[in-house]
């Protein structure tokens, strides 16, 4: 949530739709690991730019290129070294940043639309925004669409209802 030109709060949360999350999972979140930081009593993370995000260098060694731990503390060190505003017009996007740039446009577009008293055209299809994200582990015999049938309910991964794109 932006709370000026140049500084944001950061929300996150964490759950498992299919089961309450466990005190071995909700100890690992306090503790900062995963996508949660480990914070202060002004829910700063403790890991942070003023402190180098605590880089462990027998760690950066060893096991992890960034010597970060913590993902959030890891966003956070690659946003921060950009610095506050970064500039777009010296961009050099390629072919695989083309997502970037047509979500991008998508944007200003709608952001225009709504200037101009026009509703986001999105609002109309709000069923095509119930897929999540998921990881499963199988053997590699099975295809796609099995797996995604066994761990979601639904071969295009939408939960709660049968998959009206795939027709589409």
């Amino acid at each position: 949530m932006p709370v000026t030109d140049t500084n944001c709060w950061i929300y996150t949360y964490a759950w498992n739709p299919e089961r309450p999350l466990t005190d071995a999972e909700r100890d690992a979140y306090d503790r900062g690991n995963g996508v949660i930081a480990d914070v202060d009593e002004n829910y700063v993370p403790l890991r942070n730019k003023s402190n180098n995000y605590l880089i462990d260098r027998k760690l950066q060694k060893t096991k992890s290129y960034t010597g970060i731990k913590g993902v959030s503390e890891q966003d956070a060190a690659v946003q921060d070294s950009q610095g506050p505003i970064a500039d777009r017009t010296r961009e050099h996007l390629g072919p695989t940043d083309l997502g970037i740039m047509h979500f991008r446009k998508l944007v200003m577009d709608l952001a225009r639309a709504l200037q101009q008293g026009e509703a986001p055209p999105h609002l109309m299809h709000q069923d095509r925004y119930t897929v999540r994200s998921g990881a499963c582990v199988t053997h590699k015999s099975k295809d796609l669409s099995a797996v995604m049938v066994e761990r979601f309910g639904d071969a295009a991964g939408f939960v709660g209802r049968p998959s009206t794109l795939a027709a589409e």
